[in-house]
């Protein structure tokens, strides 16, 4: 349980440090990411059986609690919180960005074609509908409210190439806990 809690407290103390805003302020902003994004995400959480928690915290991560938007050419936003990957199946509009990946064990940076939404609420159905669609994600499904589970199943199914992708999604979804 101490390391949990250190875990949380490291990931907390990072977003704060990484937000250039003090603490409080930090925290006003993460408070505010939630209860913007909860309302989205119920409806994708009982599709996908998770916690609507999880999938906030999921987009939390991705988006730096929304302050590191995917941008559109135009500097507008592409309400892409998840940081999904246009594929040639997408026939959505798209925006590319330079990303980190990990491959082999080596940090790289690439650019790479993204999603591009007109909504966040459009953003949360196609990041719940990818899930339940793509069998390499059936183990990410009915995982209620375990965070461990839930973002070991996404490392898994190929959703992140970060190698401490389980311990920062976990370390945020226990760090709303305390928001």
């Amino acid at each position: 349980m101490k390391a949990g809690l250190g875990l949380v407290c490291s990931v907390l103390l990072l977003s704060a440090c990484a937000s250039r805003q003090p603490p409080a302020q930090t925290a006003t902003l993460q408070a505010a990411f939630v209860a913007r994004m909860l309302p989205h995400a119920k409806p994708a959480a009982e599709e996908l059986g998770v916690a609507p928690e999880l999938i906030v915290a999921h987009a939390a991560l991705e988006s730096g609690w929304g302050q590191r938007p995917i941008r559109q050419p135009d500097g507008s936003d592409s309400h892409n919180l998840f940081s999904l990957k246009a594929t040639r199946s997408w026939e959505g509009d798209t925006t590319k960005i330079w990303t980190t990946e990990y491959l082999k064990g080596r940090k790289l940076k690439r650019q790479e074609v993204f999603r591009a939404y007109p909504s966040f609420g459009a953003a949360f159905d196609d990041y719940a509908a990818l899930l339940l669609r793509l069998n390499r994600y059936a183990d990410v499904r009915n995982q209620g409210d375990d965070a461990e589970a839930f973002a070991r199943a996404l490392h898994a199914g190929g959703y992140a190439t970060d190698p401490a992708y389980v311990e920062k999604l976990v370390g945020v979804a226990h760090g709303l806990q305390l928001l």
